[in-house]
């Protein structure tokens, strides 16, 4: 199953069945209106607890791509080297 993880004022949220793409367009849609939006996910750890993050300028917010491995069990986001930790 497709998820993406959302951590909102420190606490892990998700959303089932779509993509970091569909959200970000959400979001930006919402934010481009000029009013606050009301994100529905999930809060449950292995059930369904709808929960509302309220989306908003200057709110912090964090979309994290996870992937299934082959036992279609989510493993987290697969490393890209987007940084090199010997570097810094």
């Amino acid at each position: 199953m497709k998820r993406v993880d959302i951590v909102y004022g420190g606490k892990p949220y998700s959303l089932g069945g779509r993509t970091v793409a569909s959200i970000q367009e959400e979001l930006v849609t919402a934010l481009a209106a000029g009013r606050p939006y009301w994100l529905q996910v999930n809060s449950g750890e292995g059930r369904v607890e709808d929960a509302y993050l309220l989306i908003s300028p200057g709110i912090p917010v964090a979309l994290v791509n996870t992937k299934p491995n082959h036992n279609g069990v989510d493993t987290g986001p697969e490393p890209d080297n987007a940084f090199m930790r010997d570097v810094l």
